[in-house]
């Protein structure tokens, strides 16, 4: 074989470098030398920069493969692992790096014995570990933290494995079940990784009993049990308010802690609300925002202003002392943030919208002929339905995961006939009661996956539209994931549920300019105001692209004049 030279180190290597040494690298065939450069190639293009600008960096290149979906870079999903492994070989085949490679390693004797007898969960974690395991002659009585951070280690240094941040948990974790299942083989368990979440609270339960006693005391006065008691609140705070509130104070207790105060001065909501503490609050989340005033730290803001105002009974100087002090952050930019308009700009792609509205019927089909095999399709039927409900009504999250069959959903005429879906005022964010009507298609289908499908599944017709197998109702956070996984999955998109809501009065402002009041009453907005400075961007936009089109109208009988006016040339000429 060949000898390939190393390349000059004091010129950064590229993809450019990787291509160029393919064409002289020994014992490739014809095929596999085409095959690895078009791996190189596509990698580049889907990048969007040539090879000769993107470093030879792994750790680089597998961030960006991760960030990817197969649906973005339309090719299905055998071909994007094929092109990441492909693209592995094609560095190996250089020699620019050594690249570690497992897959076509056998296994010992003793590794082979141990994961025979596996479940199969077991075998798919700890397959590489053992592979590598057995080329380097490492017993299984030998592994420990220390062996599987020196593989992990190694798969960063000299693989494009996918996932990795995942792996380290993985593989203790099934490392842990193969010392269970063979507790006399004298291997030795290993600590289970930190899931790399940051702690950025501090735990609840350490703050001072007399803040937590103070903070529930406030939570029952919200809530509003009695309105005719002596003092009671204006008006109830939601469930969800409330929520949102606690996680605010929890995350002022933990800014005050981080920037200095003691954790002991910290005995009730006064505390929190003192001036110069209440500016060490800002200050320190201010800073945490990379300083900018973020949307979290605006609304903990207001509500420690109002627990001043309305529960401690603070003295009005303090109060407004309170809100100067939250104004000198400034104010929230009005309208769409970038992120939402840079998503309802990939949307004017109608090839995507229409994969869009058709992918609750593809998900559907596709898993009730998956429901005669298996019961894992279950899940991407209530993602389908939930899809399909947010494209005709785009719901905020708490009351799509909320839906109940006996509650919210109504065949008035009877099956075969549009539903109703209403919401009671106190269900709703702006306390509006909703009623909206479900097309016949989609009534249908949830009434077969009430009927039908989920008995044969949980043994039970539920009431709450999204259960787990066993029958109990899915989290909130559980059916998010499902939708943005699915959608990413199919599509290459990341569009949270509440991005359906800027989506919809897309549609309707493309269909008909102007129409906001439509939008206002589909969202459920009390304030036309609200609906405008949202979506009058998308309006203006429109409004351009038609004074446009005006103008070229105007300006296209000149341009046919002149070349009607205009004499063709003759030869003598």
């Amino acid at each position: 074989m060949k000898t390939i030279p190393y390349p000059d180190t004091s010129i950064p290597a590229t993809l450019q470098t990787v291509l160029d040494r393919l064409a002289d690298a020994g014992g490739l065939s014809e095929n596999r030398r085409r095959d690895l450069r078009s791996a190189v190639t596509a990698f580049a293009k889907l990048r969007g920069q040539p090879a000769s600008e993107i470093r030879l960096d792994l750790a680089e290149i597998r961030r960006t493969l991760d960030a990817m979906e197969p649906a973005w870079a339309k090719v299905t999903r055998k071909r994007w692992a094929n092109l990441r492994s492909d693209l592995a070989a094609a560095i190996d085949a250089s020699g620019l790096l050594p690249m570690l490679t497992t897959r076509d390693l056998g296994l010992d004797d003793a590794w082979s014995d141990l994961l025979a007898s596996a479940d199969r969960w077991i075998r798919l974690r700890l397959s590489r570990l053992a592979r590598w395991a057995s080329q380097n002659r490492i017993a299984p009585q030998d592994v420990n933290a220390a062996t599987i951070d020196r593989f992990i280690a190694e798969l960063h240094a000299a693989t494009l494995v996918r996932k990795l941040k995942y792996l380290s948990r993985n593989v203790a974790r099934g490392w842990n079940a193969l010392v269970a299942l063979h507790g006399d083989a004298g291997l030795q368990p290993v600590a289970i990784p930190a899931n790399g979440r940051l702690l950025i609270r501090i735990p609840w339960r350490q703050l001072p009993p007399s803040f937590q006693e103070n903070v529930e005391r406030y939570k029952t006065w919200a809530s509003m049990p009695d309105p005719l008691d002596e003092g009671a609140r204006a008006r109830a705070l939601s469930p969800r308010s409330l929520r949102l509130q606690q996680q605010h104070i929890h995350s002022a207790a933990a800014a005050a802690v981080a920037a200095g105060i003691p954790l002991e001065q910290l005995t009730s909501l006064a505390s929190l609300v003192d001036v110069e503490t209440f500016r060490v609050i800002l200050r320190h989340r201010w800073r945490e925002d990379g300083g900018k005033l973020s949307a979290y730290t605006h609304g903990l803001a207001v509500t420690l202003i109002a627990i001043a105002s309305e529960w401690v009974k603070a003295p009005p100087d303090s109060v407004a002392a309170l809100k100067a002090l939250r104004g000198k952050l400034g104010t929230l930019p009005g309208g769409l943030t970038d992120k939402n308009q840079a998503l309802l700009r990939t949307f004017d792609d109608q090839r995507l919208l229409a994969a869009l509205v058709a992918l609750p019927d593809r998900l559907w089909n596709a898993a009730r002929r998956g429901l005669a095999t298996s019961q894992s399709p279950f899940t991407d039927l209530q993602s389908a339905l939930a899809i399909d409900l947010l494209l005709h009504v785009p719901l905020r999250m708490h009351n799509l995961a909320a839906l109940d069959f006996e509650r919210h959903l109504h065949w008035p005429q009877g099956p075969g006939k549009p539903a109703l879906l209403t919401f009671a005022s106190d269900e709703t964010k702006n306390d509006v009661r909703l009623e909206f009507e479900i097309p016949t298609a989609l009534a249908d289908r949830l009434l077969v996956y009430r009927n039908e499908i989920a008995p044969a599944v949980i043994g039970a017709r539920p009431n709450a539209v999204f259960v787990t197998r066993t029958g109990k109702p899915r989290s909130q956070a559980a059916i998010m994931v499902a939708i943005e996984k699915t959608v990413r999955r199919h599509l290459g998109v990341k569009l949270t549920p509440h991005q359906y809501r800027h989506l919809a009065a897309k549609i309707i402002l493309d269909a008909s300019p102007g129409a906001f009041e439509l939008v206002r009453q589909l969202l459920g907005h009390t304030s036309m105001k609200t609906t405008t400075s949202f979506y009058a961007g998308i309006d203006t936009r429109r409004a351009g692209r038609a004074h446009a089109n005006l103008v070229m109208k105007l300006r296209q009988p000149k341009l046919s004049r002149r070349r009607r006016d205009r004499k063709p040339r003759t030869r003598e000429d």
